[in-house]
């Protein structure tokens, strides 16, 4: 209970110090439009070691190869998913959250300034608007995080990956990054109640579309054997990592 409340109390006070310098510092975006997404990835350090008081784990940084974006999927079990994918990978990414998430007082209007992506699901004019964007971010040459489920997942098995992120990698041969999030479903036991866990995160190997368009393999085969094998990938590292 007090590191809940120490949570929400300390937590509030430290968006609100560092609201006031993100802003301030928005006339210099335009020239630097890596630098809100570096300011909110120590924002959500400083959340989750300091108040959460939850240790992180990283494991395939190697996988990553300086210079190369990715389409970077992961399993979706808790909202702290994206906290926890901030604190712990040196990539500049830019995620897909649902649009609800940028009405949000502070945290909203900085997702936006920082050029993350908004998408509603139930429009598919909105949808497709929102994959156009995904596709000019990584023309840009920044990587984008997709949640294929959809939405948060809080059992043990993955849910059904929607298409998005590997239609996204037919049509710009951008490679995939798979990522393993473990243990981020098991840190707020109840709203006021914070239980510290390692939370670990498990980079894999990239995989690409043309990895998979083999002769006699048509496109949309291609695309689902792609997203089978992510989805069994991260299934397999999540099962051998979960506490």
């Amino acid at each position: 209970m007090i590191r809940g409340l120490l949570y929400w109390s300390g937590g509030l006070l430290l968006t609100l110090l560092l609201a006031l310098p993100f802003y301030l510092l928005v006339p210099l975006y335009g020239k630097y439009p890596d630098m809100p997404h570096l300011i909110i990835s120590f924002w959500a350090r400083l959340l989750v070691r300091v108040f959460y008081g939850s240790d992180i784990k990283v494991k395939g940084k190697e996988n990553i190869s300086p210079g190369q974006n990715y389409i970077i999927v992961s399993n979706h079990r808790s909202y702290t998913d994206i906290l926890f994918a901030h604190a712990s990978l040196p990539i500049q990414f830019r995620w897909l959250a649902k649009n609800s998430l940028f009405r949000i007082p502070l945290i909203g209007l900085a997702m936006k300034i920082a050029g993350y992506i908004a998408i509603e699901r139930a429009r598919y004019i909105s949808a497709s608007r929102s994959l156009e964007t995904v596709k000019e971010v990584l023309r840009r040459g920044r990587s984008v995080w997709i949640f294929p489920e959809g939405t948060r997942t809080p059992k043990e098995e993955l849910g059904r990956f929607k298409r998005g992120a590997f239609l996204i990698a037919q049509e710009t041969g951008v490679p995939i990054l798979p990522v393993v999030l473990v243990n981020t479903d098991k840190i707020f036991v109840r709203p006021c109640v914070i239980r510290p866990k390692t939370v670990k995160v498990i980079v894999l190997r990239p995989l690409s579309y043309s990895d998979f368009r083999k002769p006699g393999t048509s496109e949309r085969e291609a695309m689902a054997l792609l997203s089978v094998r992510i989805r069994e990938k991260i299934q397999s590292q999540y099962n051998s990592h979960v506490t």
